[in-house]
């Protein structure tokens, strides 16, 4: 328990690393491929659930919406892995980077077992088209079955 408190309340100090540049033998070239690819994969990690939020906002009724929401989280933690591993190379924050690596991992395990539970569902949703071509079909047969009454009633003979 002793070690947990210590983790959480030194998750700022970073007396106990140097910052990544230090750590072996980077070449600039290298540092800085690993920097920017970091903060690529940052930016589209945060770009991907801004567009999940503006599609849970422009759609009613959006079906498995707690996924949704738990993608995104997963998607958000990943991304900020990434640019905390960016950031280490200046500043050395490997606690924060395992606290987030944790959050990652709680929430990827969500949203799999989330998956899971709704992938009966999932494969027994209908698109769209074929739904709208199921109610119309569904509507055809009961006026079809609505005629066949009102021509029974109206020839009782010719049953």
């Amino acid at each position: 328990m002793e070690q947990v408190t210590d983790f959480i309340t030194n998750l700022f100090l970073t007396d106990d690393w140097p910052p990544r540049w230090f750590c072996g033998k980077w070449t600039s070239f290298h540092g800085w491929l690993y920097i920017t690819s970091d903060i690529a994969i940052w930016l589209a990690y945060f770009i991907i659930p801004a567009i999940i939020i503006f599609f849970i906002q422009k759609r009613q009724n959006v079906p498995f919406l707690p996924v949704f929401w738990l993608f995104g989280a997963f998607i958000i933690l990943c991304g900020s892995t990434h640019l905390i591993d960016a950031i280490m190379f200046w500043w050395p924050g490997y606690r924060l980077s395992a606290l987030l690596r944790l959050l990652t991992a709680l929430v990827s395990l969500a949203t799999a077992f989330a998956l899971i539970r709704d992938l009966p569902k999932l494969i027994d949703l209908r698109p769209e088209d074929e739904l709208k071509t199921y109610q119309i079909e569904k509507q055809l047969k009961k006026y079809e079955l609505e005629i066949e009454a009102l021509k029974k009633q109206l020839n009782p003979k010719a049953d």
